[in-house]
Formats: C-alpha cells, sequence, structure tokens
C-alpha cells in the first residue's frame, strides 16, 4: 500500500472517528497538503488542528466536510503562526455576543441562532429568569454535600432539591408536616412578589409558593428580589405556606470547573475563528513573556478645565511605557451641561481629546487601544434610555473625527466584554448597583430601602456581600427591574458572568473603590479580599469626584493596582513629575518592549 493510500484512508478515519464525513475533492486535497509532512507528528497535529476548526464551525452542510470549509480550515490554521493586533486585544460589544441556553434533556448549552430585538415581547422577560435558574440549577448538580448518600457517594446540593410543584402535589402534603423536624426540605428558587401585601413567594418553572421568612437564619450575601436563593425549611400543608428556617445564596464554582461544562464555545465573542484563537498556544506564550498593563479610568469630564488637565497629565506619563489599552468610561460631561447641547458638546470635546493624543502622544496611538463606554449621565441618545442596560455606543457621527485621529480606538456599548490573548475581561459602567443591592435586600423594609446601609455594616463587609450575590447569581444585576432597567432580549446574556471571566470591572462612582484577588493567588495581599471563584472583581472609583483614581491590571501577575494623581494645585512640571513616579511604581512590574 503506498504512503499515498495511507494518508487518504488515515485522514479519512480520522473525520469519521470525530463524526464527519469528509468529500473526495477536500480528502485529495487535504492529502495534498499534508504529503510532503514528512513526520507522522507533525501530520497529526495539523490534522487536530484541522478537525477541531471544524468542530466548532457553524455551516449547513450537517456533518459534510466540503471543499470549500476544509480550505477555510487550512488558512485559519496558517494564519495561527502568526499573532495580530485583533488576536491579542479583542472587544465585543452587547449585541454582537452570542447567545446560549442549557437544555436540561441533553445538559448541554446550546446556541440560539435567531435574530434578536433590543425591544422584546412578554416571553423574553420570562425567559431571562428562566435562563438564570436553569444555568444555577445546573451548576448545584456539581457540589458536593458533606452528608453521604446510598452506597456511601457523596450527595450534591442537586440531588436534595426539590422543585415547587411537588410540595403542591396532595403526597408532599402529606408527608411534610411542620411539626415534625425531619422533615426539612431544599427548595431552589426565585425571590418574587406576587401579591401587595409584602408577602415574598419562592418560584420556579414549575410554580410559586408563598414563603414565611419571620424566624429565618440568613447567610451571608444579600436576598433581594428577582435573586436566584436556596431556602430550606418546612411545609404546611394545611395553611399553604413554606417556613423558611434557613436561606443561602447558591454556592459558586470555579471558573475552569464552569468552563469544562460550559464546552467549547466561547461566549466572548460571536465569530468562531477568534474563539478558536483564544486557545492557540502562541497566545498563552504572548501573554506570559510580555507584562502589559491595561488601565481603567472613569468618570472624564472633559469639559472641566482642572480634571482635563489631570488626565492630559495621566496621558502624558503612560506615553512612554504604553499599555496595552486604556479604557475610558463615561461620563465625559459634568451634569453643567443641558440636555440640547450635549451631543454637540461631547462631539467638540471629543474632538479636542483626539487632537491632544495625537499631537502629544505618539507612542499611545501607536500602539495602545483606546476604549470607550458612555456613563449613566451620558445623554446623547436622550433622556429616556440614559438609565437602561446595555447601553448603546456613542453614535459615529460624534466620533468620526476622533476615530480619524485616533485609529486605534473602540467605541463599544455599555457593558461589554474585552478578550486579552486568553484573559476574559467583563466591563460595566453603572452608578450605585452596590447600594441598591444592599438596600433592596428582602430583610430591609420598604420604609429602610431610602437609608444608608453604612450604619450596621462597614464597607468591607457591604463589598463582601455584593461580590457574593454577583459570583452566586452569575449575573452582574440581582435588583429587581423597577431598580435597574434592562432590555429583556439582551439581559440574559450581555449581563450574564456564566462561566466566570478572569476580571470584572463595575465603575460604580457611587461604591468605594475596592479590588479583589483570586483565593489560590499566592502573591496577593494581606490587605485584598479574595474571590471564591478565582475571579478578580474591582471598582477604579471616579476619575473626577475621587481625587482622580484609576486602576491599572498588570495582566502577566493578574493584579490590580489602584493609584490617584496628586491632587494639588496645578504645576505642570511638579505635577508631571509626581505622575510618572506614580506610573513608574505601576510599570516597575514589567519590562518595557
Amino acid at each position: 500500500m503506498s504512503e499515498t493510500t495511507k494518508l487518504r484512508k488515515f485522514i479519512v478515519s480520522t473525520f469519521s472517528l470525530n463524526g464527519f464525513t469528509i468529500q473526495e475533492r477536500a480528502c485529495a486535497y487535504l492529502v495534498q497538503q499534508l504529503e510532503p509532512l514528512e513526520s507522522r507528528e507533525d501530520r497529526d497535529k495539523w490534522l487536530d488542528k484541522i478537525v477541531d476548526y471544524v468542530r466548532v464551525s457553524s455551516t449547513n452542510d450537517g456533518n459534510i466536510v466540503t471543499y470549500e470549509l476544509l480550505s477555510k480550515a487550512l488558512k485559519f490554521c496558517c494564519n495561527l503562526q502568526i499573532l495580530n493586533d485583533e488576536d491579542i486585544l479583542h472587544v465585543t460589544p452587547a449585541y454582537k455576543l452570542p447567545r446560549y441556553r442549557y437544555c436540561p434533556t441533553t445538559k448541554k448549552f446550546q446556541r440560539i441562532k435567531s435574530e434578536i430585538s433590543m425591544f422584546g415581547d412578554a416571553q423574553s422577560k420570562i425567559a431571562q429568569y428562566v435562563d438564570r435558574y436553569t444555568v444555577i440549577r445546573q451548576r448545584m448538580a456539581r457540589i458536593k454535600t458533606t452528608s453521604d448518600g446510598t452506597l456511601n457517594q457523596p450527595l450534591t446540593i442537586g440531588d436534595k432539591i426539590r422543585d415547587v410543584d411537588y410540595l403542591l402535589s396532595s403526597g408532599a402534603c402529606r408527608k411534610f408536616d411542620h411539626s415534625s423536624k425531619s422533615n426539612s426540605i431544599l427548595l431552589l428558587g426565585v425571590l418574587v412578589q406576587l401579591k401587595e401585601g409584602g408577602r415574598h413567594y419562592l418560584e420556579d418553572p414549575t410554580g410559586a409558593i408563598p414563603l414565611d421568612i419571620t424566624a429565618t437564619d440568613f447567610q451571608k450575601g444579600y436576598f433581594t428580589e428577582n435573586c436566584c436563593v436556596l431556602a430550606e425549611g418546612r411545609y404546611c400543608s394545611d395553611r399553604r405556606v413554606f417556613f423558611v428556617t434557613n436561606m443561602a445564596l447558591p454556592p459558586c464554582e470555579r471558573t475552569e470547573i464552569s468552563k469544562i461544562y460550559f464546552g467549547e464555545s466561547s461566549n466572548f465573542s460571536d465569530s468562531n475563528d477568534l474563539n478558536l484563537k483564544s486557545c492557540n498556544p502562541k497566545l498563552l506564550e504572548y501573554e506570559k513573556s510580555k507584562n502589559r498593563m491595561i488601565v481603567f479610568v472613569s468618570d472624564v469630564f472633559l469639559d472641566d478645565p482642572k480634571v482635563l488637565r489631570k488626565f492630559h497629565t495621566l496621558l502624558n506619563s503612560f506615553n512612554d511605557l504604553a499599555p496595552v489599552a486604556i479604557v475610558m468610561m463615561g461620563d465625559y460631561l459634568s451634569c453643567r451641561i443641558p440636555s440640547h447641547a450635549y451631543a454637540q458638546e461631547l462631539k467638540t470635546h471629543l474632538n479636542q481629546l483626539g487632537h491632544f493624543l495625537h499631537d502629544n502622544t505618539p507612542v499611545l496611538c501607536k500602539h495602545t487601544m483606546f476604549v470607550l463606554l458612555s456613563g449613566p449621565g451620558d445623554r446623547y441618545s436622550g433622556a429616556a434610555g440614559a438609565s437602561i442596560l446595555p447601553r448603546p455606543l456613542i453614535p459615529e457621527f460624534l466620533t468620526e473625527e476622533f476615530r480619524r485621529l485616533v485609529p486605534r480606538c473602540v467605541f463599544t456599548t455599555n457593558p461589554c466584554r474585552m478578550q486579552y490573548c486568553t484573559q476574559q475581561i467583563h466591563i460595566i459602567r453603572a452608578d450605585g448597583l452596590m447600594k441598591k443591592t444592599a438596600n433592596y435586600d428582602i430583610r430591609h423594609g420598604s420604609m429602610d430601602r431610602n437609608k444608608s446601609t453604612s450604619a450596621t455594616e462597614s464597607d468591607d463587609d457591604i463589598i463582601k456581600n455584593y461580590i457574593k450575590t454577583l459570583e452566586s447569581q452569575s449575573h452582574l444585576i440581582t435588583v429587581p427591574l423597577d431598580v435597574c432597567p434592562t432590555y429583556w432580549p439582551l439581559a440574559s446574556h450581555s449581563l450574564s458572568l456564566y462561566p466566570m471571566p478572569d476580571v470584572v470591572c463595575i465603575a460604580d462612582s457611587n461604591a468605594p473603590e475596592y479590588s479583589t484577588v483570586g483565593s489560590n493567588d499566592s502573591n496577593s495581599s494581606s490587605s485584598k479580599m479574595s474571590s471564591s471563584s478565582g475571579c478578580i472583581f474591582f471598582n477604579p472609583s471616579s476619575f473626577s469626584k475621587n481625587k482622580y483614581t484609576f486602576s491599572v491590571y498588570i495582566t502577566a501577575q493578574r493584579q490590580i493596582e489602584d493609584s490617584n494623581l496628586p491632587d494639588d494645585e496645578y504645576d505642570a512640571d511638579s505635577t508631571l513629575m509626581d505622575s510618572e513616579d506614580t506610573v513608574a511604581t505601576v510599570g516597575n512590574r514589567r519590562k518595557v518592549n
């Protein structure tokens, strides 16, 4: 048997074992391309890369590998040997994110390919909560408990969870009697108020049941309406009420574990090529060898002369270090600008910033990507949609001149997702999220929601409980829709934190500045809070309102450095020298390349 025949049979069998049938023309073309390779190992590596591309590619040919698909796969695999700017840093707006839904039957996440509109129907409002519930329910099926089940096999939380309709059935009414302490059961559902009067219900896809939380022992975290919780207690068949003895947030899961069960698909980009390139070993090698920085700045008032001078000083200081990206988040103008003149004023100040960058910071314009998000106070699209998430990007007619002067810039939605090499970063700019989450806890009455929680909790306790709530819900918004409105069709995937990313930036000017480290980070400082999921949460605070603070993410060390410029009377020489010292303190951890 000739070598060509052996290679052909090997190609056909490899595709067959992966569930594909390769066409004759495509097989002959692949034999022609792989035949010059003398080593069997090299042929296997190239064939594995091609099969990986075919597996995640979305085509209408089913399991047939056509000549056109094979040509694309070969071209893509050849391009993997060369890294370009888009491979190293990529920004995805909210409306371009892929959508996935967990199927309990197949126990897999399935891609939703239907078209999406910002303004959905009533079914899309229901779907966002069902999707959130099913994600948490499948996560509970993997978290072990301390007690053992049958045959000495450890039980999971999912094994103990009962549905609401089981409680409402006649058999459950007889079995679960509130007079017996041994009849404690566990429910997983969403906290809601279905009727007026202040009584809360626990709802899951099978039904809803009223709760009695007068004697409930609440665990750490915040329990808000529309929040998914674990409730343990006893069921009273006479009153049809579930008496809750313990209520806790669902335990979070490590990022690396979630990604295994999420599958090969990526929730960060709609492009299959970019999803595959994120697994490129060259990216991981580049990430480890290049200790780069990403700068996060929020609330840059371009119409405030003092703030603008400080920001110019910051840009000049970073000109020699050239971070991989500078993320600028609104508000870009102060509230002194009237609404009817806001758009034109924003365009004027963006043009002035573009001219400054083009004329004074050539290194930044050449090597740094500028990512710009709108803030909650930016009223370029009118006041009606200012508070609804996700917020659209700044219109192109306002940014045309800035794009011309600074070609390496991206105007994106709020929130958005950024991928640096293999690291995934969530970015959202919203004011009052932490405060609203703390104040709208069901343990506070409606009369106490406007009061500050700082009287009973310290800032560190509020931050820890807030982060625990986000990790448990795998979602950025845990408060009711009337408190923080969202576009229903976009909320379930654009605000989702599943699988948990590497970094989450929550720019909140009303919250204290904070940053966490992963629980397995041996280089972490003892003064910083740890994250159970291994994700880094941080708030860069407000540049304009909080002593010119900003945050720097060190990519290779995967840690956040909080910095601020000196708040003194403006002196060009002294301020620039102090700022260069601040930047040098952060930059001494990396080698400038």
